[in-house]
Parts: structure tokens; C-alpha cells; sequence
């Protein structure tokens, strides 16, 4: 198609993510703004547009700043049809051309890129992939792979019994705009999408398109979403059955995820509950992460298993969000858990069509900002399992406020703070750092907006940078440091010389029995490993301990150190156990002495 086709609005205001990148072709102050080094240019296209083809395709736009305004080039046309043809020139194989789009009074340039059907190598320069937001480097085996089992052998590939006659016109005139191409005929968006085939002068549609559009639903009989709403926190049967289901969310996915959102969401009840410094009016999950773990669990199930559905159960005191189908072969749970950038398509097509429909966002960073909103609200991580038949994400209502978190808080004093604020500076006194990337993956933000935010906060003296360019990072500013050490003092003093930092309560507001509060006490500031691990010991001894829980009550600010200087050699040792053994890094993991307070007595 002629790029005059091509409607780059929607894409204006657009986050990167996994579908799209934006680039300027200007560099320099704002006042002195000169093109970009033509060959650099090429060289990005060539590797952008490569990294999409070996996932599921996506748009590249050369011409628009990061805050998304339209500004064009000034190269001669010689230049910009090199820059246009650098897909057919520069990959193996060739990809197809970009072309020019007038917005605004000023030429874009636009690579519409279509999913590969096998690997693509940039000349000279490997086999690039996109992942989130960023663009990595892989191997042609690993793509192969990728390709083989999301676009080849997936259920969502297979031929439909269904025609084009059978869908949902208003579903796919919503998909054709979002692609920026509602010039587009029907035929020619399926085509383009992989989500029908020529066949003579046939069309033949794929699984993936009848999930999307079939009217009044696809021919699948658990496609939609099942929604549970328990009284109590357990399931109970017989005469004491306390389970109440919503009717069957069904029909073609756009229209499934909408009623399936609006429907959990008026469940969800808005306690008070404190949100950065102050307290608010707020759904008992928040929104993103609630959101997210639907949206995954619709958008990314293995819709070959036709015996369940996805299912939603609300209980008092969590949220289950069940989806059918274990994890994508070659993706380990412990690299999810971890926020390490991973690259698995169960169903390439179908969240690429979903994109364009505006129904799932763009990111790629959706579990890593989930459990930085649930920390964010001081909530439990939520926790992740999976095994042959099934994926389930577990998130939590009840608040866990420790002691360092409580401390935190209270040295912000009046603050006026918006919620990503509040979040960069927690993520800081979490992590002892914070920097872009890290504000990105939390906050769903652009570099721009990332880095704007960081400023502001250092210029307020409420974060100092360290380091330049890629390799800068912020830490804790003085003015919380200074306010954290006034009201530290402040409470020793109210308190009778007991570290803040410790306390005399466990962080789920149990008391500690007193002599192992007046020995907690008496350890002092930055105890020997020989006082400090039998403390260790005898706390654990009383119940299973978090981490973060355990550095609060010993005066730990990190609670990795906590872990990698103590808590690993007493497991090393045999003094203490981990209640996830076979999951060291598991988001709920605690540890407990092995001798209980009973043997303690005993041998005491």
C-alpha cells in the first residue's frame, strides 16, 4: 500500500513498547537542533525493523521527539530513499521498504513492519529481536524456535471453518484505525496481520481471527471469562456453599476483555488506604495490576485446551486470576519473577490484533509494573504459579506496612508528592537506587517523562544523581536523610533509646516476647555476625519471617544484604529453613529456624 494510507495519529501519543518505536531524526539543544548522522539512521532502521520482523511485527516512525510532537527531517530526497530502502538493502532477507507520510505539515517516515515468517539477519550485524520496549541481540536458532511454535504451531495458527461474512465489521473498522490503516479493506488488514491466508481467490481465516472478530462469538466452547465471587476466603460445598457466579462472559475477545474489566471492577471494593503520604479512597487492588493479570490471562492462554476457561475468583482477602494452559516452552517462572526481559509468543497474532484494538497495552514491562504497584500500596507481591494446567496469579489486599516502610514515610514529612513520585523515591529507599529504566518498567513512562520526573526530584534535593549518561542512577536526597535521622531521634527518644529502625512489635503487630525484645535491644548499632545471627535464629524461631519484615525489626536499610551476609549462611548451616526451598528468589519466601520453640526450651 502507498504510505497516504497510513494514518500515524494514534500512534502521536503512544507509549514504545512492544509494537512500536518513535525516533527523532534531529539532535542537539532545542535551539540548535541539526539532522542525525545519515548512516547512524540506516543503521537503526535496519536494526529496528529486523527486531520487529522476528517477533510479531510492529511500526517504526522516524521524525517525532519523545513527547510525541511531529518534527519531520531536512535531509534531500536522495537520503531519505536510502534511509526508505535500508529493510531491502540491509536485511537477509529483504523487508519490505518504508514510505513517507505528510503529518502536520511535515514528512514522516513509516516501516510498517509485517511478522517474519523465520529469522532475519541485519548484514553484518546478527539477528536482533524486540523485546518490551528495547531491541536485543539473539541467535537464529532461538528465533527459528519462536517462530516455529507461536506462528507455526500454535492453536490460534490453525484454518477456521469461518468466512469473512461471519465477523464483526465494527471490530475489525476499531482494528484497521488503531493501525493507523482504515483505508485498509478488511481483507487486506487479516492479510497483512497473518491472521488469514490466500488460497486461490479464497481467503482462508486462521483460529486467532475467529477468536477476534467472529459474530456473535468464536466457535470455541470456553473462550470467554468466568467470574467467581466467594464470602470468606475459602471455598465451601454442600450446605455451607458460600460461591456466587456472574453469568459467562462470552463472545469475540475485544468485547469479552471490556465487559470482563467492568464487571470485576464494580466487585472490587474502595477501602481507605494510604497511597504515597496520604491516605485515599482506593480500589482494594490497584488498578494496573488487577487489570494486567486479566488482560495476561486472556491475551496469552492456550486456547487449545477447550475443557476450561479463564476464570476469575474474588475472595475476602485475595484475588485468583486462573488461566488455562502451563507456561510457553522454554520460559522458566523464575525469569518472569525475576523482571528479566523475556520474548515468548504463545499467540503472536492475536496480541498483535489486540494492540491495534486497543484492548491490551503495548509495553512488555506488564509483570515487573505489577508487583511495583502492589509494593507501591505497601500490598503483598502478588504470587505466580504454574504448572502443566494452568497459570495462576494470586494478588493480595491485606496491607504490610514494616517499620523501615513506616519510618520512610513519615521522613516526607509534608511533601507534596504525586504518585510517581512518591514511587521513584520509594523504589530509591527499597534499592538504595533508582534509575530510568527502573522508572520505566514501574511507572509504564517514556525516557523523556522518566527522566523529567528524576529531575524534578533531584532539583528538590529529594534525590542525588550519580554517574552520567546511560550509567546515572539516584540514590536517597539529603533532605530525607536529614528528615529521616531527625525523626528517628525523635522516637528513640519517645520510645526509651529503642532503635526505630527495630522496634518492639513484629511487622504483623504481634509483640515480641520481652526478653527477646530487651536482647533485640541490646545488639546495638551494627552488631558482630555472632550476636546478631542467634537473634536471627530466635526470631525465627517464633514464626516464619520475611526479609523485609526481619531487616525492619534488625535495623537493616537493605534487605539483600540481610539475606546474602546472614540469612543464606544459616540455611548453609542447617540453623534455618526456607519455606519455598526449591524457589530461593520466590516472592512470598520466608525463613523459619528449624528447631522449634519447644526444641529451644528443651535444649535450653
Amino acid at each position: 500500500m502507498q504510505g497516504p494510507t497510513f494514518d500515524p495519529t494514534p500512534f502521536l501519543h503512544q507509549d514504545e513498547g512492544q509494537h512500536f518505536e518513535r525516533k527523532s531524526l534531529f539532535r542537539g539543544p532545542d535551539d540548535q537542533k541539526r539532522p542525525r548522522d545519515r548512516r547512524g539512521v540506516r543503521d537503526q532502521v535496519a536494526e529496528v525493523v529486523a527486531a520487529f520482523a522476528n517477533s510479531e511485527g510492529g511500526v517504526l516512525i522516524l521524525g517525532i521527539e519523545d513527547d510525541g510532537s511531529p518534527t519531520g527531517h531536512r535531509y534531500p530526497k536522495g537520503a531519505v530513499a536510502a534511509i526508505l530502502a535500508a529493510p531491502r538493502a540491509r536485511l537477509h532477507p529483504p523487508q519490505p521498504e518504508g514510505f513517507v507520510v505528510v503529518h502536520a505539515g511535515v514528512e514522516l517516515l513509516v516501516f510498517d513492519v509485517p511478522a517474519a515468517d523465520g529469522p532475519v539477519q541485519v548484514d553484518g550485524d546478527g539477528f536482533p529481536l524486540r523485546m518490551g520496549d528495547r531491541t536485543v541481540q539473539s541467535s537464529e536458532s532461538q528465533i527459528q524456535a519462536l517462530k516455529l511454535r507461536g506462528m507455526a504451531e500454535s492453536w490460534e495458527s490453525r484454518p477456521s471453518s469461518m468466512g469473512l461474512g461471519e465477523f464483526d465489521d465494527g471490530l475489525l473498522l476499531r482494528a484497521r484505525r488503531g493501525a493507523g490503516r482504515e483505508a485498509w479493506t478488511d481483507e487486506e488488514y487479516l492479510l497483512a496481520r497473518k491472521l488469514g491466508d490466500r488460497r486461490g481467490r479464497g481467503l482462508v481465516m486462521r483460529r486467532a481471527a475467529e477468536l477476534l472478530f467472529a459474530h456473535p462469538g468464536p466457535d470455541h466452547p470456553n473462550a470467554g471469562v468466568r467470574v467467581f465471587r466467594v464470602i470468606g476466603t475459602e471455598r465451601r460445598v454442600g450446605p455451607e456453599h458460600n460461591v456466587e457466579e456472574r453469568p459467562r462472559i462470552e463472545g469475540p475477545l475485544p468485547k469479552v476483555i471490556d465487559e470482563a474489566t467492568a464487571t470485576v471492577g464494580s466487585l472490587l471494593r474502595r477501602p481507605s488506604r494510604l497511597v504515597g503520604t496520604r491516605f485515599r479512597e482506593v480500589s482494594e487492588y490497584p488498578e494496573f495490576s488487577w487489570k494486567e493479570a486479566l488482560l495476561n490471562a486472556i491475551a496469552h492462554r492456550d486456547y487449545g485446551v477447550e475443557g476450561s476457561t479463564t476464570e476469575v475468583w474474588l475472595f475476602e482477602d485475595r484475588m485468583e486470576v486462573v488461566s488455562p494452559g502451563g507456561l510457553v516452552a522454554d520460559l522458566r517462572l523464575e525469569d518472569l519473577l525475576s523482571g528479566k526481559r523475556v520474548h515468548r509468543s504463545r499467540n503472536p497474532r492475536l496480541v498483535r490484533a489486540l494492540v491495534d484494538l486497543g484492548a491490551v497495552r503495548d509495553q512488555g514491562e506488564g509483570i515487573p509494573r505489577m508487583f511495583a504497584e502492589m509494593e507501591g500500596q505497601f500490598l503483598p507481591v502478588p504470587t505466580i504459579t504454574a504448572d502443566r494446567r494452568a497459570f495462576t496469579v494470586v494478588l493480595r489486599n491485606t496491607p504490610t506496612l514494616s517499620g523501615a516502610d513506616r519510618a520512610f514515610v513519615a521522613s516526607l514529612g509534608a511533601e507534596e508528592l504525586t504518585d510517581q513520585e512518591f514511587r521513584a523515591l520509594l523504589e530509591a529507599h527499597r534499592n538504595g537506587r533508582v534509575d530510568n529504566a527502573r522508572m520505566r518498567a514501574v511507572t509504564g513512562l517514556d525516557t523523556l517523562s522518566a527522566s523529567r520526573l528524576l529531575v524534578r526530584l533531584r532539583d528538590r534535593c529529594l534525590l542525588t544523581l550519580h554517574g552520567a549518561g546511560s550509567a546515572s542512577f539516584y540514590t536517597v536526597g539529603p533532605t530525607i536523610e536529614a528528615a529521616g535521622a531527625a525523626d528517628a531521634g525523635q522516637r528513640r527518644l519517645d520510645r526509651g533509646g529503642l532503635d526505630a529502625d527495630r522496634g518492639g512489635l513484629g511487622t504483623d503487630g504481634e509483640e515480641l516476647p520481652d526478653d527477646l525484645r530487651r536482647d533485640l535491644e541490646a545488639l546495638g548499632h551494627r552488631p558482630r555476625a555472632e550476636r546478631l545471627r542467634p537473634m536471627i535464629v530466635r526470631l525465627c524461631a517464633l514464626r516464619p519471617w520475611k526479609p523485609a519484615a526481619l531487616a525492619a525489626v534488625l535495623g537493616f536499610k537493605r534487605q539483600d544484604l540481610l539475606v546474602e551476609r546472614h540469612l543464606k549462611p544459616l540455611c548453609e548451616q542447617g540453623l534455618l529453613e526456607r519455606t519455598f526451598p526449591e524457589t530461593p528468589s520466590h516472592p512470598e519466601q520466608a525463613y523459619q529456624t528449624r528447631w522449634t520453640k519447644t526444641d529451644m526450651e528443651r535444649e535450653e
